[in-house]
C-alpha cells in the first residue's frame, strides 16, 4: 500500500517499479487488503486478542503515508518522525502478538525484543531512505539522509547498531546466536551500502533478513 503513495518519489528512484505499478494499482490494493484479511483470520483462529496489535501497522501506515489535514505534512515527510513511527509500530506487533498468547507476561523479554525491533526497523527504514535520496531531494521530502547527508547518516546508523550490543547480556544459548547474527547482519547492511547499491538487492536483504537468518540457523542446526 505504501508503494502506491510513493509514486512521485519512485518515478525518480525506481522507474522500473512505476512501470510495474502502472495499470495495476487496483489489483495491488485488493491483494494488500486480502493479505491483511487473511492475517487477521489467522490471528483470530489462534488468539482473538491478537487482532488488536495486528491493526497497529495498518493504522500506522495510513497515518504515516496520508495527509490527515490540508496544510499539515505527512508524518513520512518529517525527518526522524517517520522512522520512529515505523520502528515503534513493528516493535509493538512483534512483541505483543506472541506475548498476548502467554499465561505469564515476560516483561524483560518483551521489552528486550521491542528494543531490538525498534532499533532494527529504524535502521532499515533509514537505509531505504538512503536508497531513495535522489528522488526525495527532488520531491522535497526531508528524510534523515536528505537532512544529514549520506556519510553522517551511515555514521549515525552504525552508532545505533552498537546500541544493540548490550542485549547480548540479556540472552543466552541459541537466542544469543540468533541475536549475534541479527546484529552482524545490521552492521553488514550499513557498511556495504553505497550510492551504487542496486535498490532491489538492498530491499531483498532488508525485507528478507529474517528468512535468510532462519535458513542459516537451520543449516547450523541451531533451530
Amino acid at each position: 500500500m505504501n508503494k502506491l503513495t510513493d509514486i512521485k518519489e519512485d518515478s525518480i528512484n525506481r522507474p522500473d517499479r512505476i512501470a510495474f505499478l502502472r495499470g495495476r494499482e487496483k489489483h495491488i490494493l485488493i491483494i494488500s487488503i486480502i493479505a491483511l484479511f487473511l492475517s487477521a483470520l489467522l490471528a483470530f483462529s489462534i488468539e482473538v486478542h491478537a487482532l488488536l496489535p495486528l491493526t497497529i501497522p495498518f493504522i500506522a501506515n495510513c497515518i504515516y503515508s496520508s495527509q490527515i489535514y490540508p496544510g499539515l505534512p505527512r508524518l513520512k515527510d518529517i525527518p526522524f518522525v517517520k522512522n520512529i513511527v515505523v520502528g515503534i509500530s513493528w516493535a509493538l506487533v512483534c512483541t505483543l502478538m506472541p506475548a498476548i498468547t502467554l499465561d505469564v507476561f515476560p516483561l524483560l523479554t518483551v521489552v528486550s525484543v521491542a528494543y531490538l525491533m525498534l532499533i532494527k526497523d529504524f535502521i532499515n527504514s533509514t537505509l531505504c531512505d538512503l536508497k531513495d535520496l535522489k528522488g526525495d531531494m527532488q520531491s522535497g521530502v526531508r528524510t534523515i539522509p536528505v537532512v544529514l547527508g549520506p556519510k553522517k547518516t551511515k555514521r549515525m546508523l552504525l552508532a545505533m547498531g552498537s546500541m544493540l550490543l548490550p542485549l547480548r547480556f540479556l540472552v543466552k544459548s541459541k537466542i544469543l546466536i540468533m541475536m549475534a547474527l541479527l546484529i552482524i547482519s545490521e552492521y553488514l547492511l550499513i557498511i556495504s551500502f553505497n550510492e551504487c547499491s542496486h535498490p532491489t538487492i538492498l530491499e531483498f536483504f532488508v525485507d528478507g533478513e529474517w528468512l535468510l537468518i532462519c535458513m542459516l540457523l537451520i543449516a547450523l542446526k541451531v533451530i
